[in-house]
């Protein structure tokens, strides 16, 4: 290793992943739940890349043979599965067998979900400029906790890491520099002194931090030390083993999201009560009001107004939308529409610009066209508006028939009045109207109007008559 010259390095990242987490009290593996809206071990992966690797190797476990499956780019990923847990120690060396060779292995842990890539970055960096086989990511904590000490010589070079259950209380009083666990390895060094791991007396496991110790008594006068150190954010220290780590964690995620949004531009009306998922996008002047919360990939444009309290998911917002205490899953709403309050737009809903959803209405796998006016106690599922087209008051469209769903379609500038039935499958032409609380079973003809239950035409559009009045 020695070079800082990247062209002449290969560098492994590699992320221990075994276990399903006990603690945890869930048949997932660990791994696999979620913080801000992305597993523990996609936002590790995400950190690692700020070393750049050549090549990615997980460890796994039997029970977490899942994992992969889960990342979003998982193509060409080393596995190796930890069968028996021998500890961190035999880990590394698993991952480090299974992956072609390297020169620089950047060792990570699935489940410190707030590393961030530029502190791998800064790993990886001390790691070329000291020369050093063990290079360890540390940082300082007001209370170093379960943590592990670095130890260091009188000229302040790290030689060992102490546990708490082996050291003194009184030097571990105030700020502490500790160890994160993630390290930086000279590749071709580590292969042979983890072979020379001893088990540990009290576990049987073989644990990578011993690598430190060893490093630093074979060291030989003419080379650099051989273990350094660089510090990161005592947020990459924070490791979830339950629950309650989790719940921290996660907290501790939505607040440098919102931190982030803020500084771009976005206005957060209480912000501690707002929850933004880490992949969400959020455009300049933009207000999010109390108790909103906005989740997994879901894209905002400029100069909305969200809440209070709405619940957007999945979901492509325009510029200018007002989406009032109503939840969106999985929809498209176009420029300034507004939505609510107390509205549901469900998976597949695509709204058209300068929509009108009012209070209580329910929408569903439905297009809206521009200019569409659903004000109030309606459901649209599986079906098509026109634009400039008015659903009235407690308008439904029948879409179930206990089978099967079937699709209705309504032209432009078509007027469903209040109570209107529309039983699917069945069209509306274009400028159609339905009289209020008709129950209309058959397609209405463009520029027609339909009352009665079941409808009968009583006025025919431009294109024909209907002089016998028939059931429409």
């Amino acid at each position: 290793m020695g070079t800082s010259d990247r062209s002449e390095e290969r560098v492994g990242l590699l992320v221990l992943a075994a276990g399903v987490g006990s603690r945890m009290r869930s048949s997932l593996p660990k791994p696999l739940h979620t913080v801000a809206g992305v597993t523990m071990i996609e936002r590790v992966l995400r950190a690692g890349a700020g070393a750049c690797p050549d090549v990615v190797g997980l460890v796994l476990s039997p029970e977490s043979m899942s994992v992969p499956r889960a990342i979003s780019h998982n193509t060409g990923v080393v596995i190796a599965i930890q069968a028996v847990p021998r500890g961190t120690g035999d880990a590394v060396r698993l991952g480090l067998e299974a992956l072609p060779a390297v020169d620089c292995l950047v060792v990570l842990y699935s489940d410190h979900p707030l590393l961030e890539p530029l502190s791998v970055a800064k790993l990886l960096e001390r790691s070329r400029a000291s020369r050093a086989k063990v290079t360890l990511l540390s940082a300082i904590l007001d209370d170093a906790g379960g943590y592990g000490r670095i130890v260091h010589d009188a000229d302040g070079r790290p030689i060992g890491i102490v546990e708490l259950r082996d050291d003194d209380r009184a030097l571990r009083m105030g700020a502490t520099e500790i160890n994160t666990g993630m390290m930086a390895l000279d590749a071709s060094w580590a292969r042979h002194a983890l072979s020379h791991l001893r088990p540990s007396g009290a576990t049987g496991e073989l644990y990578l931090t011993e690598l430190v110790a060893i490093a630093a008594r074979d060291v030989c006068r003419d080379e650099p030390w051989p273990v350094a150190s660089v510090r990161g954010d005592a947020d990459d220290a924070l490791g979830v083993n339950d629950r309650i780590d989790l719940a921290r964690a996660e907290s501790r995620a939505w607040e440098r999201k919102r931190t982030r949004l803020l500084r771009e531009g976005v206005t957060m009306r209480l912000p501690e009560s707002i929850m933004v998922d880490e992949d969400v996008v959020v455009g300049a002047d933009t207000v999010i009001l109390p108790h909103s919360q906005l989740l997994g990939d879901t894209h905002v444009g400029t100069a909305c107004v969200l809440g209070p309290a709405a619940v957007i998911k999945d979901a492509h917002i325009g510029d200018r939308v007002i989406i009032r205490s109503s939840t969106v899953e999985s929809s498209i709403i176009a420029d300034d529409t507004d939505v609510g309050p107390y509205s549901h737009l469900r998976a597949g809903s695509e709204i058209g610009a300068r929509v009108h959803v009012g209070n209580f209405a329910e929408i569903k796998n439905a297009r809206l066209a521009a200019g569409v006016k659903v004000g109030h106690f309606s459901y649209i599922g599986d079906a098509a508006l026109g634009a400039d087209t008015n659903i009235g008051a407690g308008a439904v469209t029948a879409n179930f028939d206990g089978r099967e769903k079937h699709h209705t379609e309504i032209g432009a500038r078509a007027f469903i009045g209040s109570g209107s039935v529309l039983r699917a499958p069945i069209r509306i032409g274009d400028d159609a109207r339905t009289g209020a609380g008709s129950v209309v079973t058959r397609d209405v003809p463009a520029g027609s109007t339909v009352v009665g239950m079941p409808a009968r035409v009583v006025r025919r559009g431009p294109a024909g008559t209907n002089p016998h009045n028939e059931e429409a």
